[in-house]
């Protein structure tokens, strides 16, 4: 049997850190998210743009693209927590690991590299431990050239450049003491003068080479950029006949026996936060013969401006962008790429802004994103049509494929239902427009799709959504210091309604999928219910198929809290409160046909409740004798066809049960264990089945963040391993395939997971031979 997987969509925001994302001239973004390396391909239409490579053990905190003399990027660097940096080179349309390098006794937090001629490579890379070493690739091997001991000073950024003239390397570095020191070799690096002006940390610096002088642009958290101009010094003939004026200091320097000036060519103040990031770039116009230099820089003020000088000299704000509303805190950097420039934020999330050069404006592009915490839970729409996700960094989101052309698809965030003020942990999908979520609180909360979104979903993606209230609310907005969404309707006064409001909802037509500032502001769903009863924070959610009920449980260390809430979904009233656990149940699971509820739980135990009359009843359960389970049963689920159930734990065993022709005396009464389990030596975490009738298709997930596609028929037999790259690098958190509809492909299902990376990712999975 042969299996064919292909990646469909890969979610992911960067992590929250200056120097973590990278343009180049060919449109690639490379940035870290958790411990992994995106390459995000802005040129790619119509399939996921995201390449991710796996390599580091800790968050990744640095990542910068390689440019050769003539433009061409086939290399990159990253740096990481791990203590490492890794040089990636580009083989045979792979991203390969070239070099580590390992030496540092702390976390790696800034890098740069440049070549010196050929492939020959400078790396620099600064740690916590208080050192900058130096390191040099020749003839394809990678040696350690030197350990600049900053004794107890940390380097907070560092910047490199080929002096003119000379051609041979010097070092900038940003350090704790709100000075740019300044580094050239002779032998070994050597400080040769210090730049001083700013009245905190350097965050960000940059140059530029012009006829032979260096513009050298540094950003602080004082708010101010500063720009140096640094050339060969000529001694000026003294002559008493000069008059007298006011001239700017220089300061001289040596460095391979060459005397240097350095000069404060101008202060930026523009920004009124700390300004993490600068850029320089340099463009051509059709009456200038001098190409023009152009300088960006972002900030925690929420903006970022593009620099321009003027015929005489003083620079000035050419464009000023930014201002996001919503819960964001600012840019932590900024990049120009092709024809474009672009800031991340604090939310991890990407702005991309084109250039109209005759108009002189810019206009926001869709871009890519996602969650910048650990994600939870994904869990499909009731028919398939879209797919939600809940994570740790309290919000949840809505994933639906954009219909771009004819056949062609693009998978994005198209909404973002709840932002809320506590973690999220759990989702339950209840119909077309309507879900509950759970978050570190006792509180349930339901919500339902606004009309905005109802038509602005069609308009997406060409799907039909049935709307729950056709005189529902138009869309929700969260007032300042609120924890809920609150519901605006189309009669209201958008103006003046809510005074206090940040960002108040405003209906938007959307052909498209919405930028960052459109999520933030303008997606929310208003909450239709809260449900009270747990004496606990919330920490699992199932919906039955059939969207008549919701159950929940809580944390727990007794029965009683432990107990399982069904509540019924036309008057969100509890009807039951199912005893049968002693710790957490860690998660729920209805049957296909909604009359029976699987429960898992921390005392290794599962229970299977059936639903007679309108009431659930213990049908079935482990104890310590038959339970098969030795560690927390972590996940479950059900066969497609509900003849049975898969329960996976951290012992790393799967177990397969189904109903038998004989009742026991034991708790199991009659259901019994199907074939032998599968045992893995790493905890199983996730856990689904392939909607097939004709084979039994299990996808298992696991703490590594590998994902297994098993068959099992008697036996255990693995078709596919999808690995720490094309997967996740850290814990799977769920696993969830599409529902099938008439419309499907046939012989292809489609497999969304999510971690503890911050990934979600969605598959689709072929095979040759299976009938379903």
């Amino acid at each position: 049997m042969k299996i064919f997987v292909k990646q469909l969509y890969t979610a992911v925001a960067c992590n929250r850190t200056p120097e973590i994302v990278d343009w180049n001239k060919e449109g690639l973004i490379c940035y870290g998210a958790s411990n992994a390396v995106v390459i995000y391909n802005t040129n790619l239409k119509g399939r996921d743009p995201l390449t991710v490579l796996s390599h580091h053990q800790s968050r990744v905190n640095s990542v910068k693209w390689l440019t050769k003399p003539g433009g061409l990027c086939t290399e990159l660097i990253s740096a990481s927590a791990d203590k490492t940096a890794v040089i990636w080179t580009l083989e045979n349309g792979q991203w390969k690991v070239n070099s580590v390098l390992e030496g540092h006794s702390d976390g790696i937090t800034s890098i740069y590299g440049m070549y010196t001629g050929g492939n020959d490579l400078f790396v620099f890379t600064s740690s916590i431990d208080s050192t900058v070493r130096v390191w040099e690739r020749s003839n394809g091997t990678v040696t350690l050239k030197q350990i600049i001991n900053l004794n107890s000073g940390l380097c907070l950024t560092l910047h490199a450049l080929m002096l003119p003239v000379v051609n041979k390397p010097i070092l900038f570095l940003g350090l704790d003491d709100n000075k740019i020191h300044v580094f050239a070799l002779n032998g070994e690096y050597h400080r040769v003068d210090v730049l001083i002006g700013h009245e905190d940390w350097v965050r960000g610096m940059d140059s530029i080479i012009e006829d032979n002088t260096i513009l050298l642009a540094s950003a602080s958290q004082d708010t101010y950029i500063r720009i140096w101009r640094i050339q060969r010094f000529y001694d000026e003939p003294s002559s008493s006949s000069q008059v007298s004026g006011i001239k700017v200091e220089k300061k001289v320097f040596d460095a391979y026996d060459v005397v240097w000036s350095v000069k404060l060519e101008a202060v930026l103040a523009g920004h009124e936060g700390w300004v993490y990031g600068v850029q320089w770039d340099s463009f051509s116009e059709k009456d200038n013969k001098r190409p023009i230099h152009r300088l960006l820089s972002s900030s925690l003020d929420k903006t970022i401006i593009i620099w321009e000088p003027e015929k005489g000299g003083a620079w000035v704000e050419k464009i000023r962008v930014g201002e996001v509303g919503g819960n964001g805190l600012g840019f932590y950097g900024s990049r120009f790429g092709p024809s474009a420039f672009m800031g991340h934020g604090y939310n991890g999330t990407f702005h991309i802004w084109k250039i109209d050069k005759e108009l002189k404006t810019c206009e926001s592009s869709i871009v890519v994103g996602g969650h910048f915490s650990g994600v939870e839970d994904v869990q499909w729409e009731t028919k398939g049509r879209y797919l939600l996700s809940a994570s740790l960094d309290q919000t949840a989101r809505l994933h639906a494929p954009w219909k771009v052309g004819r056949g062609i698809e693009e998978w994005h965030e198209i909404a973002r239902p709840q932002v809320h003020g506590y973690d999220l942990c759990s989702l339950a999908p209840l119909g077309a427009g309507l879900y509950a979520s759970a978050a570190e609180e006792k509180v349930i909360r339901v919500f339902q799709a606004p009309g905005n979104f109802i038509c602005n979903f069609q308009n997406i993606t060409g799907q039909e959504l049935e709307a729950e209230d056709a005189a529902g609310p138009e869309g929700a907005s969260v007032p300042s210091l609120g924890l809920s969404n609150k519901a605006v309707f189309c009669g209201d006064d958008i103006q003046n309604s809510d005074a206090d409001n940040d960002g108040y909802f405003v209906p938007i037509e959307l052909h498209e999928p919405p930028t960052e500032e459109t999520l933030m502001q303008n997606t929310l769903w208003p909450e239709a219910q809260k449900l009270y009863g747990h004496g606990y924070e919330v920490y699992c959610l199932a919906g039955s198929p059939d969207g008549s009920l919701l159950a929940s449980a809580c944390k727990a260390t007794t029965a009683q809290h432990a107990a399982v809430l069904i509540w019924e979904t036309n008057s969100w009233q509890q009807i039951q409160k199912l005893v049968s656990h002693q710790l957490t149940v860690t998660q729920l699971a209805f049957s296909p046909d909604s009359r029976h509820l699987l429960s898992v739980s921390r005392d290794r135990r599962w229970t299977l409740f059936t639903r007679e009359s309108g009431l659930f009843s213990i049908a079935a359960s482990t104890d310590k004798t038959n339970g098969v389970h030795s560690r927390i049963i972590w996940c479950c689920a059900w066969f497609y066809d509900g003849s049975g159930f898969g329960t996976g734990s951290r012992d790393g065993k799967v177990c397969l049960w189904s109903k038998t022709d004989t009742t026991t005396d034991s708790s199991l009464k009659d259901y019994a264990l199907l074939g032998k389990p599968l045992e893995l030596s790493v905890s199983v975490t996730a856990l689904a089945f392939a909607p097939t009738l004709k084979s039994r298709i299990a996808a298992v997930g696991l703490e590594t963040g590998g994902i297994q596609i098993y068959i099992h028929d008697d036996t255990w037999t693995i078709l596919h391993e999808l690995d720490n790259s094309s997967a996740h690098h850290l814990t799977v958190k769920r696993l969830s395939f599409k529902p099938r509809t008439k419309e499907d492909k046939k012989r292809e299902f489609v497999l969304a997971s999510c971690g503890c990376d911050h990934f979600v990712r969605i598959h689709s999975i072929a095979f040759d031979t299976v009938q379903i």
